[in-house]
């Protein structure tokens, strides 16, 4: 089968369409001939390095963590998927294997796609969705009639969490700039404020929860906004605790792996159209180091995903 490797760290040049060994699943593994697969932010932290200690990997390695596709094969101890069944994955980032054109994946890292799903945006689900019901329900307890502020509200997770939160009936406010403004507005938030105004964040009070997408120093403007007993959470960076005991709020890194619970539950809300991705570039397998480049650019506004087969 074909498959894109790495076989050192380095920029997007070091990943290199290969011929390599279909593989053959164990236990209760399914084989998945994917269809598309995802790429994300993280992917190209990983690719230079930057994670190696803590996200080592088996050189040569495929990338990949999310996916869609058709289910050919199956372990002898699979019992929920059978042959022919279009899936959904998102494996462990030391696994990977979705750049390529089949990849094995536990049961437990498997759901089933919704019919009325194209694989492309079944396949630009599980990381991004999974991160913003995480910041909100799981994590943040995200209520109706509460107030939540996203900090990067027009990225890919904030767009969905846009939606959901609004979905569950939530005052939802979030930073964006120029075209981005409207695009958060017609996500469904209330109110959308433009970062690049230094005073932003003054008008701003009586925050039930604030999720900070974007990091750095931008992480200091939400804690005077939020009320009493209210919540900071964060997917780029620690909050800092005397910070958080200073405001008398509570904060916290999240940083969230495979939970299927989580993946049933945002591909449920995906097909009843409650929620929509934004793809921004499809590009074929071959073309995985010029993904990277565009993602490494920051020109592509939404996901960029890899058609399979």
């Amino acid at each position: 089968m074909k498959a894109i490797q790495l076989h050192q760290y380095g920029g997007a040049e070091v990943l290199q369409l290969e011929e390599v060994e279909k593989p053959v699943p164990q236990g209760n593994e399914v084989l998945i001939q994917l269809k598309a697969a995802a790429l994300n932010p993280i992917d190209a932290k990983i690719r230079n390095g930057y994670m190696k200690e803590i996200i080592p990997l088996p050189l040569p390695f495929i990338p990949g963590w999310e996916g869609a596709g058709i289910v050919v094969s199956t372990g002898p101890d699979a019992r929920e998927f059978k042959t022919g069944d279009e899936v959904i994955t998102r494996v462990p980032f030391g696994k990977g294997g979705a750049y390529g054109e089949y990849m094995l994946a536990g049961e437990n890292e498997v759901i089933a796609k919704p019919a009325s799903l194209s694989f492309a945006d079944a396949a630009s689900l599980p990381i991004v969705a999974s991160a913003a019901y995480t910041l909100l329900f799981k994590t943040g307890h995200l209520a109706a009639g509460q107030k939540v502020f996203i900090l990067g509200a027009a990225g890919s997770v904030g767009l969905l969490a846009v939606q959901m939160a609004k979905n569950a009936g939530a005052i939802v406010v979030g930073t964006a700039k120029g075209a981005d403004l409207k695009k958060v507005l017609d996500a469904g938030a209330d109110h959308v404020v433009d970062y690049t105004n230094p005073h932003y964040a003054e008008a701003i009070k009586d925050v039930d929860l604030a999720l900070d997408l974007v990091g750095g120093p931008a992480q200091d403007a939400l804690w005077k906004m939020l009320k009493k007993g209210g919540q900071l959470l964060s997917t780029t960076m620690p909050p800092a605790p005397e910070k958080a005991k200073e405001f008398g709020v509570n904060a916290a890194f999240v940083f969230t792996q495979t939970d299927k619970p989580v993946m049933e539950k945002v591909a449920e809300m995906a097909g009843k159209g409650i929620i929509r991705t934004n793809i921004g570039k499809t590009l074929p397998l071959a073309q995985a180091s010029q993904a990277h480049a565009l993602m490494d650019s920051g020109t592509v506004h939404g996901k960029i995903i890899l058609s399979i087969n």
